[in-house]
C-alpha cells in the first residue's frame, strides 16, 4: 500500500494549529480555489487478497473537496473550521487513527480521483497539504518474482514472447512447485 498521511497525524495538526488555513495542492503545484468546500467525510474499508494469496484490510478516511466553477479570492478554510466539520462527522462515524488519509478531488482540469497526502508544512499562515497520485505496485513480490522496487520496462518488439506468462510470475510455478496448492492471481 502507497503510504500516506495517518487520520491521527492529521488530526493533531487540527488540534495543534487551529487559526491555520488549509491550502491543497494537486498537480505541479496547482492550488484549489481558496472558496473549496470540503463535501464530505468517507470511511472505506479495504480488503484486499494479493496475487500471492495474502489477505491484508485497512482503512481509509477520504475528504471530499469540492472546487467551485469560479475563483473568488477569500479566505480558506482554517483548521478550526476543519475540526468543527469532523466534530460533527465523528459523532455519526468512529474514523480509527490509522486510517489513511485521502483527498479526492476533480476539477475542469483534472478528472475526479483520490490523492494520497505526500506532504504537510507551514507556510505562514497556511497548512499546505501536497497531493500526490499513488501507484501500483506488487505487495507479493517475493513469491510473485517481481522486485519492490522494479520499473518495469517498454517492451521492444524482439522481445516479446509468445508465451503470455512471464518465467517469473506467481502464474507460471517452477517445476519443483507443481505440487503445491494453487494460489494467487491465476
Amino acid at each position: 500500500m502507497n503510504q500516506s498521511m495517518t487520520w491521527h497525524n492529521f488530526k493533531k495538526n487540527l488540534e495543534l494549529y487551529p487559526d491555520l488555513q488549509l491550502t491543497f495542492l494537486y498537480q505541479n503545484q496547482e492550488r484549489i480555489y481558496p472558496n473549496y468546500h470540503i463535501t464530505e467525510f468517507k470511511l472505506a474499508t479495504i480488503e484486499s487478497v494479493d496475487c500471492g494469496g495474502k489477505y491484508d484490510t485497512w482503512k481509509e478516511i477520504i475528504l471530499q473537496v469540492l472546487e467551485p466553477k469560479e475563483k473568488v479570492e477569500t479566505e480558506l478554510m482554517n483548521l478550526k473550521k476543519v475540526n468543527s466539520i469532523f466534530t460533527k462527522v465523528s459523532n455519526l462515524i468512529s474514523i480509527p487513527d490509522e486510517a489513511i488519509l485521502r483527498i479526492e478531488f476533480g476539477n475542469s482540469k483534472s478528472v475526479m480521483r483520490q490523492y494520497f497526502v505526500s506532504n504537510l508544512q507551514i507556510v505562514g499562515s497556511e497548512l499546505v497539504m501536497e497531493l500526490v497520485d499513488g501507484q501500483t505496485e506488487c505487495k507479493a513480490n517475493e513469491s510473485c518474482g517481481l522486485e519492490k522496487s522494479s520499473n518495469i520496462p517498454i517492451l521492444k518488439k524482439e522481445f516479446v514472447s509468445t508465451n503470455p506468462v512471464a518465467q517469473n510470475s506467481c502464474c507460471n510455478k517452477k517445476q519443483t512447485e507443481t505440487n503445491l496448492e494453487k494460489v494467487g492471481c491465476c
